[in-house]
């Protein structure tokens, strides 16, 4: 009888160690562990078919779209990893035993074979991604967890067109196109008449007629500087040392995405994650009031990499969320809070204009150290093709 209640009180001993070893998964909401470890397998399998296809795909487009693919998903994994080990929820190291099958029965093929069986493997898997980051195990979750599939779906989507059907390779510097009205053109042109009469009379008031008063004189002088001030103290001229860009792995990158962006006095506006379209430019936010943020770079609070968020300057009704961007000082501080409610501060340091199709790849995919950079639209506006021909980007640091 006594040997029949050991086995009994050793079992009892062993539920109460275990129970004790994931105290925090037992307190950790259910959708939050669902998610993440489903989502995590997914990275997994996507990365390793990328990585293997970088060397054995045939086409140079499959081996390009592998390479940025494995990238864009060691960063989304990293993400999952940095706010699960928050959580204190332990995440799968390896793909599932259906995802294993897969991935070897792909490992079996060669040539053109391979390729087609590796588009319609990752084809696959970001169905099966897209579908979890639209479903509602997100929406249920903890806003850390439900700012991750937010932050996924833009990048997903773009992947998506990359393996479906025949190979296409994103472009790996987008065009960012923030303004489709042309009010601030509008402005800046009236604003240019307006200083070229003050000059004309300031000129006329100075030179024209024979005797010339000192109070005549000083009005001259006062309207020429009026007019200098009003055409030149307006424009976002280059100034301050931009951060230095460089290499920057994905786990770098990794943090909670953005949600909130707040420049103190001079606006606050919600931020929505965005990737390209299919022609290759940024798809920022349909609404003017919001900021996009490229989900395929680093997020605030990374420790490498440059978190980019482009806002509207004007759209076809009115001005757009960063309408007075071009009017901020290099010194500014800006706010960026991400799904977890983590404030991120920074300071601006450096003004930059460039041509729309000239912007520095390092933007996207670059910097060792962590920076920011809001971008916008500037420079001339053309009416037929509904675009600007520049953008401004403001840079800034981390000042926590």
């Amino acid at each position: 009888m006594r040997i029949a209640r050991v086995p009994a009180l050793l079992l009892l001993v062993v539920v109460g160690v275990l129970a004790t070893l994931q105290p925090a998964n037992a307190a950790t909401p259910q959708p939050d562990v669902a998610y993440l470890n489903t989502a995590h397998q997914l990275n997994l399998t996507i990365i390793e078919a990328a990585h293997t296809a970088t060397t054995k795909g045939r086409t140079s487009c499959v081996r390009k779209v592998a390479a940025q693919l494995e990238r864009d998903h060691r960063k989304l994994s990293a993400q999952e990893l940095d706010v699960a080990t928050r959580l204190n929820i332990l995440l799968p190291t390896a793909p599932s035993a259906a995802q294993r099958r897969q991935l070897d029965v792909l490992a079996a093929k060669a040539g053109t074979a391979y390729d087609a069986a590796w588009l319609t493997l990752q084809h696959q898997e970001h169905q099966a991604y897209l579908a979890l980051v639209e479903g509602e195990l997100p929406v249920s979750a903890s806003p850390a967890v439900e700012a991750l599939a937010d932050g996924a779906k833009p990048v997903i989507q773009m992947h998506q067109r990359a393996v479906t059907g025949t190979c296409h390779v994103e472009t790996t510097t987008p065009v960012v196109p923030t303004g489709d009205g042309g009010q601030q053109a509008e402005a800046n042109l009236a604003r240019t008449r307006a200083a070229l009469i003050l000059m004309g009379i300031g000129v006329v008031l100075l030179l024209v007629g024979k005797s010339i008063s000192m109070k005549r004189r000083l009005l001259g002088i006062a309207a020429l500087a009026a007019g200098l001030v009003m055409m030149f103290g307006g424009q976002p001229n280059n100034t301050g040392k931009v951060p230095d860009a460089g290499k920057s792995s994905t786990d770098r990158e990794a943090a909670v995405p953005p949600v909130r962006l707040k420049l103190p006095g001079v606006l606050e506006a919600s931020v929505q994650p965005v990737a390209t379209g299919g022609h290759g430019q940024l798809q920022v936010p349909k609404s003017s009031a919001d900021v996009g943020w490229w989900a395929a770079g680093a997020a605030p609070g990374s420790v490498g990499g440059t978190v980019l968020l482009a806002g509207h300057v004007d759209t076809a009704k009115g001005l757009g969320v960063f309408a007075a961007l071009s009017g901020v000082p290099v010194g500014t501080r800006v706010a960026v809070t991400g799904g977890d409610g983590g404030e991120h501060w920074y300071r601006i340091v450096a003004r930059r204009t460039y041509k729309q199709e000239a912007l520095p790849a390092d933007l996207f995919h670059g910097a060792a150290k962590p920076r920011l950079a809001l971008v916008t639209c500037t420079g001339s506006y053309d009416r037929t093709a509904h675009r600007y021909s520049e953008n401004l980007v403001l840079y800034g640091v981390p000042l926590d």
